[in-house]
């Protein structure tokens, strides 16, 4: 819905001047994944993501995948305490989501339960995670690997082969996640150096940010004779 002329616009700009590469349905992307990670080069899939609202929409995309009968037969973690309870008001508050949602809940009775799903609590489960090498998912937090659980699959995976890291949003110069994007082949954690030799996967399908395009159709609602001024935020000084 285009906004109505404003003397003054305040507009985010995290891709400004880049644009969206998977055209792709996420869903789809997600699928193809899940099976170069866990089926055709058996491993663990790590998947950084934000505790709120990013897991839930990962959920989302997977119990879809279920349902259809398309996702393999292996464990998923969510390994984020602070998740869990984003997921779970997501799930009382299911009235206010959209269309599509609903139906599902309707549906299923859930929004995000499916038989691969399980949720860790305790963090002597989160670390035992790491014990065995059987295929799986896990899915924890911080999206950008700044801090939280990940980093510690991080240390148990991220010299390991087989292992698969996949970033599925927006992550900022300056991080550890933005250091693995472009290729590092070590990363420090808690004081120690960790050898790259899993594999790093990103894609941008899931971002909650509009592309240049996205912005510029944005702004063009705007008369920029009766514009008196735009601010930029959240994004690159170029």
């Amino acid at each position: 819905v285009p906004i109505p002329q404003v003397d003054y616009l305040i507009c985010e700009s995290t891709y400004g001047g880049r644009y969206h590469k998977d055209g792709e349905d996420a869903s789809e992307i997600l699928l193809k994944i899940i099976h170069e990670a866990c089926v055709e080069n058996p491993g663990k899939l790590l998947i950084p993501a934000f505790s709120v609202g990013r897991t839930q929409a990962l959920l989302y995309e997977l119990h879809k995948l279920s349902i259809a009968g398309k996702l393999p037969s292996i464990p998923i973690y969510v390994d984020s305490p602070m998740a869990i309870e984003s997921t779970q008001a997501h799930q009382e508050m299911h009235r206010f989501l959209n269309d599509e949602a609903r139906a599902l809940v309707a549906q299923t009775e859930d929004l995000f339960s499916f038989d691969e799903l399980h949720y860790v609590q305790r963090i002597g489960e989160s670390k035992a995670l790491g014990d065995h090498y059987k295929p799986a998912i896990i899915i924890s937090a911080s999206g950008m690997l700044e801090g939280g659980r990940i980093q510690t699959h991080l240390k148990q995976q991220l010299q390991n082969s087989k292992a698969t890291l996949f970033f599925i949003g927006y992550v900022a110069d300056g991080t550890m996640g933005r250091k693995l994007v472009d290729g590092a082949k070590s990363v420090t954690i808690e004081g120690r150096r960790i050898e790259v030799h899993a594999q790093i996967r990103s894609t941008d399908v899931f971002s909650g940010h509009a592309d240049h395009n996205g912005l510029m159709h944005f702004i063009s609602s705007q008369d920029p004779a009766k514009l008196k001024g735009l601010f930029l935020t959240h994004g690159d000084y170029e």
